[in-house]
């Protein structure tokens, strides 16, 4: 039986009788940077917008080289999603997964809105535009079921930099939300020995479609296109959780995954060659790096992504257009950080809260943690 020291920490390479520490052994729930990662990937998506938003089209290495950021970042989001929200699946009965699920994301989704509806949108109107309290209910009703039908608060930022769109980030929420049900279901139907075929045949058919996608322009369907997108990063770090004993912690596959990584982002097959190395790479970081104090009690990388959106907006339409574009990133940066700790101490933590505790797992599974990072 293999025996891992507890307080060797998540550097340890070896076990006890000297074999290869597999990434499921190396990876602690509680001891791990992906909270790190995740607040620079929202950091990511900021920079990423600030272009866009702030009226500029000048980066310096090409037009839409600093506005990729963006959907990599969000790549990255999934991956790590992916491993640990099947950990999550693994380790709860699917209507206890469920609840936990939508507490994590709806609360501060639909609270986010409602600032939206009615801060954002009536302060824009002190410069620009006009607002009805009924524009600001429709917006409201219209995204409540997380789906986003419309970008627009009718009457504001008709003149702003990036007219008509008061949050280009929370339409990915949707698809997060797809993809937590079909983990959930796929964990619950599929048995445990055909689940990992069955997650590389689904990452495997996920890659094919958006590579004929990128080739052929088979998929005109933006809700079809999204899901198989968005879902491969998913399955892919799904995949590595099922898989996690059987791969090797080792720096030379991150150091090969970060190169297929930057190679597949220059030569434009990232969307459909990136998705096992992303996932491999943002799980070693996560176990090596040594930032696993970021976040640890206050995760407020989820509040960074919804609120900074708006939060660029305004400043676009008031002192963006003024300011150096790096002075632009700081400035959505700190004014973006109060409002996501103020989602995660009033909103996403008081809804956690309300998890209570996870049931014994029903599903008989190979040696597991004993909880999952987020979830």
């Amino acid at each position: 039986m293999q025996t891992v020291a507890p307080d060797t920490g998540p550097t340890c390479r070896f076990d006890t009788l000297g074999r290869m520490t597999s990434l499921g052994t190396a990876f602690h729930p509680k001891r791990n940077s992906l909270n790190a990662l995740r607040l620079l990937f929202a950091t990511a998506v900021i920079v990423a917008h600030s272009w866009p938003l702030s009226g500029r089209t000048d980066e310096p290495i090409g037009p839409g080289a600093f506005n990729s950021l963006g959907p990599w970042a969000v790549a990255g989001f999934f991956v790590i999603s992916g491993y640990l929200i099947a950990s999550s699946r693994d380790h709860s009965e699917l209507g206890r997964f469920l609840w936990r699920r939508i507490l994590r994301i709806y609360p501060a989704f639909i609270v986010v809105l409602a600032v939206t509806a009615f801060v954002f949108a009536p302060l824009s109107t002190l410069v620009m535009g006009e607002y009805s309290l009924g524009a600001g209910l429709e917006y409201l009703v219209k995204n409540a079921g997380l789906y986003i039908f419309t970008f627009d608060v009718t009457g504001t930022l008709a003149h702003a930099p990036y007219p008509a769109t008061w949050n280009g980030s929370l339409w990915t929420l949707f698809y997060e939300a797809l993809c937590y049900l079909a983990i959930g279901l796929a964990m619950t139907f599929v048995p445990r020995r055909w689940l990992a075929r069955f997650l590389a045949v689904t990452l495997a058919s996920g890659m094919a479609v958006t590579a004929s996608h990128v080739y052929l322009d088979v998929l005109n369907i933006s809700v079809l296109l999204h899901t198989v997108r968005l879902g491969t990063y998913f399955v892919a770090g799904a995949l590595l959780y099922v898989l996690r004993e059987r791969v090797a912690f080792r720096w030379e596959f991150a150091a090969a995954s970060a190169a297929a990584v930057i190679l597949t982002a220059v030569s434009g097959t990232f969307d459909f060659l990136a998705p096992i190395p992303l996932a491999y790479l943002c799980m070693w970081l996560g176990i090596a790096l040594p930032l696993h104090r970021i976040g640890a009690k206050n995760d407020i990388s989820y509040g960074m992504y919804i609120y900074a959106f708006p939060v660029q907006q305004l400043l676009a339409i008031t002192i963006g257009r003024g300011l150096p574009l790096w002075l632009y990133m700081l400035a959505s940066i700190a004014a973006t950080v109060p409002l996501a700790w103020a989602s995660w101490t009033l909103v996403e933590r008081p809804a956690m809260k309300l998890r209570g505790r996870t049931t014994q797992r029903t599903r008989t599974m190979p040696r597991t943690l004993e909880k999952t990072g987020r979830g």
